[in-house]
This record gives C-alpha cells, structure tokens and sequence, in this order.
C-alpha cells in the first residue's frame, strides 16, 4: 500500500514527527529553519545549577532579575530564595526570574575578581547581563559537551535576545 503525501494545516510555526526508534523523521514542517528555542532553554539552565551550584545556597535577587516579564515568580530585588526553590519554579512553572536569578547565582562566579564579592542584589543592569552573559558561555559549552549542533544560548530563560557588546 502507497500513502500519498497530504498537507497538514497546522497552527504552530514548526514541527517534527519522528520514529523514537530509528530516528527517522516522518513529518517536518520548517524542520532545518533556526529558531529560539523558548522555554526548552530552562531544561539547560536547570542542568548546569545541578551541575554547579547548591541546592541549599541562597540566591538573590538582582534589579534586572526582577524586571522579567510574565510568566515569573514575581522576586523582588534583594530577596533571596533557595536554589532548590527556584529550581522548583524554574521546572514547573516556567518563571522567567527564578531562571535569571539561577544564572546570576552561578555567572557571577565568572565575573571579574571586583565583582565576585559583590551581592548580587546590589549589580546593575549592565554587572547582571555580565552574569548572564557568563552563564551563557557554559550553556553553550555544554551544548558542545552533549554534541548539540546548530545549538547557541543568549539567555536563561529563552525569551528572544540577540547578542550585543559589552
């Protein structure tokens, strides 16, 4: 038996079907088209604060952390939460905030000597995307490690950014 090809009207802008156990791909729609990767981006944030972090630290929140748009847990700065936490509201809720202030708590270990003894709460806007930034190299050091191709993180979040100098 034959089955002919039939177009799919479908809302989302892409999408796969794939064989789990081949890998083979039955239906794709703008499959090879680059595009942000939304919240999936939290999976890998939550994977390098396993990695690197404590899940009994406190985190603070910095001014540009509690700027996130909705969806979010609505932190406000200087407030600190533990890590294991905002974990919790980073997985199961999807906050924006409780992902950027993960990555302030291990970015700013990456920071210059001058600011790793700085509270996070007390950074300004341009010290917190610093932080970001930092945490980003490792997101994507560690797309790398996994063998993810045509992969690159700007945030921890996955809201639409694009990469500016510093």
């Amino acid at each position: 038996m034959v089955c002919q090809a039939q177009e799919l009207s479908l809302y989302a802008t892409s999408a796969v079907l794939m064989d789990a156990d081949s890998g083979r791909v039955l239906y794709e729609k703008n499959g090879y088209t680059p595009m942000a990767m939304a919240s999936t981006t939290k999976i890998m944030t939550c994977i390098l604060v396993l990695e690197n972090g404590n899940l009994d630290d406190k985190a603070e929140v910095s001014a540009y952390a509690a700027s996130m748009p909705k969806v979010k847990l609505y932190a406000r700065q200087g407030e600190e939460y533990e890590v294991r936490s905002l974990l919790f509201s980073l997985m199961l809720e999807s906050h924006n905030d409780s992902a950027v202030i993960l990555a302030e708590y291990i970015g700013s270990r990456y920071l210059p000597e001058e600011l790793r003894g700085k509270p996070v709460s007390e950074y300004n806007a341009q010290e917190s995307r610093m932080a970001v930034k930092a945490f980003a190299n490792l997101m994507n050091a560690k797309a790398r490690e996994l063998g993810c191709e045509n992969t690159w993180f700007i945030t921890p979040n996955g809201l639409d950014a694009t990469e500016t100098l510093m």
